[in-house]
Order: structure tokens, then C-alpha cells, then sequence
């Protein structure tokens, strides 16, 4: 694994049902972190640098390491098609989701990861007007 660690996972499930999950195949636990990883940069891609941020060294922050082990715990839980998925996991999934889109927002801050920038420097925000004033005032 790359940006998470086992105990970031172990913090949302229990160890004994996680190896339950991936039948003690860490490679498993691999794909479906960087499937994660994939899933949370779409989210945050419009307002952080994601690319340093799993860079090369990776920026860890709480937040993201929280929802990025909610969503593998999910997926790995998913993948054993024995059982239906509890709903406290698809809970779990949903709640991942929300802080993603919070994030992409503006709602959450990631503080200290590198946000998107436009050439002055400044934090790139988006500007909305009223076209149908005769005036084109903003």
C-alpha cells in the first residue's frame, strides 16, 4: 500500500474480519486501495494537486486517509459476493462520499496539501454573475 496503512484500515474494521475479507491476500488490499485512491482524486482533483499529494513523498492528511479506508474497508467487505454488504459498511461508504464531495465543495479544507493555483498565486474560486441584468453587473 502506498498511502495508507494497515492501521488506518484496522481503525474502521476489525483486523479478523478484514483478513476475512481479502483471504489474507495483501495484493488484493493493494488494487483496491489504488482504486480508491483513483476514486477520491476524481472528487478532489478540481481543487488540491492530487498529484502531489500521492506524489512521490505522499501528503497524508486525516481527512483523506479516513475516507480512502472507509472506501477500501467497503470494498474489501463487498468483494466476498457470500453475503450482502452490511448496511454499517454501506454506511461507512456513504458517509466517505459525502466527506469527498464536502471537500470538493470548499465545505471541508485539507489543510496544508497543496491547493490548485492560478498563475497570481492566489487559490483558484469559482465566480458566478447574473447574465439576464441589462447591465451585465456582477
Amino acid at each position: 500500500m502506498r498511502y495508507l496503512e494497515k492501521e488506518d484500515i484496522v481503525e474502521v474494521i476489525q483486523e479478523r474480519l478484514l483478513d476475512e475479507s481479502l483471504q489474507l491476500d495483501d495484493n488484493i488490499l493493494t488494487g483496491l486501495e489504488e482504486k480508491a485512491i483513483a476514486f477520491a482524486t476524481s472528487y478532489i482533483s478540481g481543487r488540491y494537486k492530487t498529484s502531489e499529494i500521492f506524489g512521490d513523498p505522499i501528503l497524508r492528511h486525516a481527512v483523506l486517509v479516513q475516507a480512502i479506508a472507509m472506501i477500501v474497508v467497503y470494498r474489501a467487505v463487498r468483494r466476498n459476493a457470500a453475503r450482502k454488504v452490511p448496511d454499517d459498511y454501506t454506511d461507512i461508504y456513504k458517509e466517505a462520499k459525502e466527506i469527498l464531495k464536502n471537500i470538493q465543495s470548499g465545505a471541508q479544507t485539507l489543510d496544508g496539501l497543496p491547493e490548485i493555483t492560478s498563475d497570481s498565486g492566489s487559490t483558484a474560486k469559482l465566480m458566478y454573475g447574473n447574465t439576464t441584468n441589462d447591465d451585465f453587473f456582477i
